[in-house]
């Protein structure tokens, strides 16, 4: 029988009672690397040490750019140790966003994976940040860099600073689209981490010997909450790939002996249009995490892979999952009910509550303090906007059947997301309007046979200028990350607008294939960077 995880209010608490408990037990597997329990507390105790000794104090902000491997993690607790704030940000961020929300969210330091370095080097002119730590040291050379100093070279000799940590301290900040300008980074505090994960943890199903496996970046909440901390509130262990191989999935997962893993539409898409193998069923996994599946692939899913699926919602403000089907009482087609700190209700645009059955935004607020992000980071504006009337609005629409259950509908707000990415129109029509030749551009979000969205970008050009579609698509990808470059385009005379001049994005959502071009047909596939 599973024990209860502990009344847990900070991450260094986790980490440490984690030792205590468990001592030599597999805490986090990677690729060539396992780290125990007693070796997490003791690392994280040698970052923390170090961050100190560099200067790093409470309350400043440490930037990662990191593919997920030991180094993320041991960079996170050790970060909470010393009150020190994480802010993962996305490896496929470039130019001005990724200088952006560098500049944004003021960070004092940074650590970069090496294959990352010449993406930061082109950005880092004018960004107040010292030192910059890289993983691994010397590849490629950067002796030359004096900015740069090799991982190994994080002093750690000193014993770690223990200062008072409190529930409400922040944690991380994590960015997440904005939908009429820039990202914004959503703040969260120590409690809301520990809270969420153990909620989590009480609806998945676990037993003492269950391994959770992710392949999803650790940039996201999704493997912070779902994988790692649910595995180290509980005694279990979580394992990760660096990125998710579809080809492979099965293997890896038997590999690591995967008991739990974590999926989104297009993973599991792509998984049940692969091939039909022997590995669907040669490994231990018996439960699925998963979000945004269809009612139609549900049970053949379930079936072909010897698995049960629990669905859930989340996003980045309220957490993974605000919503998540209960032991013993799964509804295909249902996201499930709210976790026990969690207050939801569907509610028209004026948000008054509608009736059961009837399509609503859902609105979601805490029982609890400091169980969902506070604040956007330095825009107080938006934070109000956000939590207008007293609950955050997730810019999704739902229904409620009459025992509560809720299921997903569509997105309220202009998101498209593709691949488990939200992005914003606004991201992509800013990268197009820099182009010479454009005069306005307008995003929208167009089905995908992988579930989900691809980008559809439509062009109106200058009046003489020249530009071809394969001109557009290749600027964009020297703009943007790989997962915002549109996948079509296509232009037009003039952009379809409203009498206040705004674009009318429902027509040009109705409009079929036209005259688009797709990107994948000139050969231009985009690929994440590695």
């Amino acid at each position: 029988m599973l024990a209860p995880p502990g009344e847990f209010h900070d991450l260094a608490a986790v980490v440490r009672e984690g030792a205590h408990r468990h001592g030599g037990k597999p805490a986090l597997r990677f690729s060539g690397r396992t780290i125990s329990y007693l070796e997490l507390d003791r690392e994280s105790d040698r970052v923390a040490s170090g961050l100190a000794a560099a200067g790093l104090q409470r309350g400043e902000r440490l930037a990662l750019l990191l593919f997920n491997g030991p180094e993320f993690l041991l960079l996170w607790f050790g970060a909470a140790k010393l009150g020190v704030v994480v802010v993962p940000l996305n490896t496929a961020l470039k130019g001005e966003l990724l200088r952006y929300e560098l500049a944004d969210c003021e960070a004092r330091a940074l650590v970069v994976d090496a294959r990352l370095w010449t993406v930061f080097a082109e950005v880092k002119s004018g960004l107040p940040i010292s030192p910059v730590w890289v993983v691994p040291a010397g590849d490629p050379p950067l002796s030359h860099e004096r900015d740069a100093r090799p991982w190994s070279e994080l002093p750690h000799d000193a014993e770690p600073p223990r200062p008072e940590i409190a529930p409400w301290d922040p944690a991380s900040i994590l960015y997440t689209i904005g939908t009429t300008g820039p990202p914004k980074g959503a703040v969260f505090r120590l409690e809301k981490c520990v809270r969420t994960a153990g909620e989590i943890g009480a609806r998945s199903r676990l037993s003492p010997e269950s391994v959770l496996f992710t392949g999803l970046p650790l940039f996201h909440c999704n493997a912070q909450e779902m994988t790692t901390l649910v595995a180290l509130e509980y005694g279990l262990t979580a394992a990760f790939d660096e990125r998710f191989h579809a080809s492979t999935y099965w293997e890896t997962a038997a590999q690591f002996g995967a008991t739990h893993v974590s999926l989104l539409i297009s993973m599991i898409n792509v998984l049940y249009k692969q091939p039909e193998r022997p590995s669907d069923h040669a490994h231990q996994v018996r439960t699925a995490l998963t979000a945004g599946t269809t009612k139609e692939l549900w049970r053949p899913f379930e079936a072909r892979f010897g698995l049960e699926i629990l669905e859930l919602y989340g996003m980045t403000e309220c957490g993974c999952t605000t919503l998540m089907n209960p032991p013993g009482a799964v509804r295909v087609g249902s996201v499930g009910t709210p976790l026990d700190f969690v207050e939801a209700q569907v509610v028209d645009d004026h948000d008054h509550p509608v009736p059961v059955g009837e399509r609503g935004e859902l609105l979601v607020r805490p029982r609890a303090p400091y169980t969902m992000f506070l604040e956007y980071y330095r825009k107080p504006e938006k934070t109000v906007e956000a939590w207008r009337n007293l609950w955050f609005h997730t810019g999704d629409y739902v229904t409620r059947d009459a025992d509560g259950y809720y299921y997903f509908v569509d997105r309220k707000k202009d998101v498209i997301r593709r691949r488990g990415e939200n992005l914003a129109p606004y991201d992509v029509e800013s990268a197009l309007q820099q182009h010479p030749a454009v005069f306005e551009s307008v995003v929208v979000g167009v089905p995908s046979p992988l579930g989900e969205e691809d980008v559809k970008a439509f062009v109106q050009l200058r009046p003489g200028a020249t530009a071809s579609a394969k001109e557009l698509f290749v600027y964009c990808s020297e703009k943007l990350p790989f997962f915002m470059v549109p996948r079509y385009i296509e232009f037009l005379e003039e952009i379809p607008k409203t009498a206040n001049q705004k674009a009318q994005r429902y027509l040009l959502r109705r409009r079929g294939a036209g005259a688009q071009v797709d990107r994948e047909s000139l050969g231009l596939a985009l690929r994440p960077p590695r």
